[in-house]
């Protein structure tokens, strides 16, 4: 298992992977240890950033875990995340260079909250 420092986020040991090498063994010999690899990695950086961006990471992460899950091969999960990256920076570039269409189809992707339970006549 690899330890990860616990220092501050300025020290670049903090997040340093293995050399390529090392990765390449890990992904061939040991998988569930380059897995975990990631995901302490992963979750260094979300609790090393600002708290009240937190929330907003970990919902990212789930996103791409979520991907990752249902790709059927490595490949298949870059591409899929990689179109997440591609809708983000058009989302990005449409609220930076037109913000009023940008608000006008935020406001189109709002769903409405409705209840599961139905309420008891009485």
């Amino acid at each position: 298992m690899y330890n990860i420092p616990s220092n501050h986020i300025a020290d670049e040991r903090e997040f340093a992977l293995p050399d390529f090498d090392e990765l390449k063994r890990l992904a061939d010999e040991r998988p569930a240890e380059l897995e975990q690899l990631r995901q302490d990695l992963c979750a260094r950086v979300i609790e090393k950033a600002p708290e009240a961006m937190q929330a907003r990471l970990k919902g990212l992460q789930f996103r791409i875990d979520a991907e990752r899950r249902l790709s059927s091969s490595p490949m298949g999960a870059c591409i899929r995340i990689s179109r997440m990256m591609n809708e983000s920076l058009a989302d990005l570039s449409l609220a930076l260079n037109d913000p009023e269409t940008y608000l006008t189809q935020y406001r189109q992707r709002s769903a409405k909250v409705v209840s599961l339970f139905s309420q008891a006549s009485g």
